[in-house]
């Protein structure tokens, strides 16, 4: 019921009788209308509280500490949890003086209302290695299992997915762990990581019999990814060097055409086009103990602010099973399906 503040009637001398008459309806109209505002507002807000909660069984706030949390009024909190159960977001039970306690959650469903029907967005690099595709098809297998619907995008370089998520375009970005490590702020966060290989079988030096011997050398770089780029400078730091901007898809081309002497690249992409007369190396041992294999890992980047959110949603990925499934893509056994 609505407080005796909210019913009070202000001063109405003065007023014509019809308004008067009228001033019920008026007030309670408004209130009707104020309430449903503020349910609107509330029930996502509660969803997202739900998502994070401990799992199920776990006691919930009174409804007088969940009114004084979110700004609102007993009876809206009352309609925004009645709201919840009725799309079957969660099993609410009573048990007396011990309170209310959340008995089961549908993960999917909150998410769902919490983002008013938004699929989760992910973003990830081109698929233009067969092991992308296969993390890919692993990350769509396991949350679509656990009735998430998700919304996979491919972007080009990790700066721009990185971008996408600051933006509001998408909820997480895939990448290396050496990449979240270089370019995320505080405002960033790794919601998944995942085992060594999951991302790319590592890099090396491709370079050409001739070009070794060119000043400056010709260093094919591709500076929307971070990976690549960082890995440049760190490798050909304090060399004689002239980076030549390219898309990583032509890496391969230019260096096969004698375009470029030299590129820092992942084995799994140069496998697809590797051109004769191409040669490789490690990546120097002080590079290689800088980076370890975190340029193996791949990771599911995210805002700070939802990291809970989203790492309730992305529970269920496991990097055993990601790695299965990639491997079973790989080897044939799976078709890619993103």
């Amino acid at each position: 019921m609505p407080s005796a503040d909210i019913l009070r009637a202000p001063d109405h001398r003065g007023l014509d009788p019809r308004t008067l008459r009228a001033y019920p309806r008026i007030v309670f109209g408004n209130y009707e209308r104020n309430r449903s505002r503020a349910v609107a507002d509330i029930v996502p807000a509660l969803a997202r509280q739900f998502l994070t909660a401990a799992e199920p069984p776990t006691r919930l706030p009174t409804v007088r500490e969940l009114a004084r949390q979110h700004h609102s009024s007993l009876s809206s909190i009352h309609f925004a949890i009645g709201r919840l159960e009725e799309a079957g977001t969660v099993d609410i039970e009573t048990r007396g003086r011990r309170g209310a306690f959340m008995i089961g959650r549908s993960l999917s469903r909150l998410w769902a209302v919490a983002e008013n029907g938004r699929p989760l967005v992910i973003a990830l690099p081109l698929a233009s290695s067969p092991r992308y595709e296969a993390l890919a098809t692993a990350i769509k297998q396991i949350l679509t299992r656990e009735s998430m619907e998700v919304f996979l995008v491919f972007v080009r370089g990790s700066r721009q997915r990185l971008q996408a998520v600051r933006e509001g375009r998408c909820h997480l970005a895939a990448m290396s762990s050496f990449a979240a490590g270089e370019l995320c702020s505080p405002d960033d966060s790794v919601v998944v990581e995942l085992p060594p290989l999951t991302y790319n079988t590592g890099h090396r030096v491709f370079y050409t019999s001739t070009g070794t011997d060119s000043h400056p050398l010709r260093v094919i770089v591709d500076r929307h990814s971070a990976d690549q780029q960082l890995l440049t400078s760190l490798e050909f730091s304090g060399a004689d060097v002239h980076l030549l901007p390219a898309m990583g898809v032509q890496i391969a081309r230019l260096l096969g055409e004698g375009h470029g002497d030299a590129a820092v690249w992942t084995i799994d992409e140069m496998r697809v086009r590797w051109p004769d007369g191409v040669l490789d190396r490690p990546l120097s041992p002080a590079v290689r103990e800088r980076v370890g294999d975190r340029d193996t890992r791949a990771v599911l980047v995210g805002r700070s602010v939802d990291a809970g959110v989203l790492g309730a949603v992305t529970a269920s990925i496991d990097g055993a099973e990601v790695e299965q499934i990639q491997l079973d893509v790989m080897a044939g056994r799976v078709v890619p399906e993103y």
